[in-house]
C-alpha cells in the first residue's frame, strides 16, 4: 500500500511541476514546426533549400517596384492599382513607403528577395521566387472576395483585416482609410532569429 501511495505521490509531483513550468515553455514563439526561415543579422535563409537572401536597402526596393510597375516616379502616393468594392468606392494600392504602407512596405517586410532587415521577433515571409506582380494579384483576389467587409470597414481610420488563401496558406491583408497598408502570410513562412 505504501509503495502505491509513493507512486501516486511521485506522479502527482511530476504533474504539478509540469503545470507550473508549462506556461513558460515557448512564450512568444510559434511552434518550431511552422518556421521555414532562419533570420541572421545580414541575411535570411530559406530552410527547405538553404538559399540565402541578403538584406536590401529601401532604395533597392523602391527601384525594383518602380521598374516592375513602370512607374514615372516614386512618390509614396503614386497609385499602382485601384480595386472597385462597390458603391462608387475603390481601394488604392499605392507605391507607399518601406516603413509604413503600400507595395514597397509589403515587399520590404515580407518578400524575401527584397527584405530590408530589422525583423520582428517572429517575421512572416512569402515563399521565394515570386515576381512583384504576384503580390499585386493576391491583393486583387483578396479584395474581390471581401468587398462587403472592406466597404463597411476598410474606409475608416481603424480599418479592417481580410483574409485570402494561396497554395501555401492563408494571407492577411490590412486596409485602412481606403488604402492597402500591408499584406503577409498568416502563420506560414515564419522566420526565427538566430542572432
Amino acid at each position: 500500500m505504501q509503495r502505491r501511495q509513493r507512486s501516486v505521490y511521485a506522479v502527482f509531483t511530476v504533474l504539478f511541476a509540469f503545470l507550473l513550468l508549462a506556461p513558460h515553455f515557448g512564450q512568444g514563439h510559434v511552434q518550431a514546426s511552422t518556421y521555414s526561415w532562419n533570420i541572421y543579422s545580414q541575411y535570411i535563409e530559406y530552410q527547405p533549400t538553404g538559399e540565402r537572401f541578403y538584406h536590401k536597402s529601401c532604395g533597392q526596393v523602391n527601384n525594383a517596384t518602380q521598374g516592375y510597375f513602370r512607374l514615372p516616379n516614386t512618390y509614396s502616393s503614386t497609385n499602382i492599382a485601384q480595386y472597385d468594392v462597390g458603391n462608387g468606392r475603390s481601394v488604392e494600392l499605392d507605391f507607399g513607403s518601406c516603413s509604413t504602407y503600400g507595395m514597397t512596405h509589403i515587399l520590404a517586410r515580407h518578400a524575401p528577395e527584397l527584405f530590408i532587415g530589422n525583423p520582428t521577433q517572429v517575421q512572416s515571409f512569402f515563399n521565394p521566387g515570386h515576381p512583384l506582380g504576384y503580390y499585386e494579384s493576391i491583393i486583387g483576389q483578396i479584395i474581390s472576395n471581401n468587398r462587403t467587409q472592406i466597404l463597411n470597414n476598410g474606409f475608416t481610420s481603424n480599418g479592417t483585416v481580410v483574409y485570402g488563401n494561396t497554395p501555401h496558406g492563408q494571407v492577411r491583408l490590412v486596409i485602412k482609410g481606403g488604402k492597402v497598408i500591408t499584406m503577409y502570410p498568416n502563420g506560414w513562412g515564419l522566420g526565427e532569429r538566430k542572432y
